[in-house]
């Protein structure tokens, strides 16, 4: 492999895990605005978004070479789909 290979591999890992520990804090904060809002329908839709994010999470974590960091990502989608289905209907 390249160098300029090598390289863009280890960008395309940089990139992903801070995409995903964005989602990660994205659906932090829709689990506290989710705990916190009176609108059923809000509350159902902050709820459906979280899902989406620890289904992209756990999709795209497959891709992390390092095994510390995708279990640590794996772990916190494991925690918010955990919120998701304890306060769905």
């Amino acid at each position: 492999m390249t160098p300029a290979f090598l390289e863009l591999k280890r960008r395309t890992q940089e990139n992903v895990i801070a995409f995903l520990r964005i989602e990660v804090e994205l659906a932090s904060t829709f689990c506290k605005l989710a705990e916190t809002t009176q609108d059923p329908e809000h509350r159902e839709r902050l709820l459906e978004n979280i899902q989406k994010a620890v289904t992209a999470i756990h999709h795209l974590a497959g891709r992390i070479t390092d095994a510390a960091i995708r279990a640590e990502l794996n772990t916190e989608a494991d925690r918010l789909g955990a919120f998701a289905a304890r306060n769905s209907k």
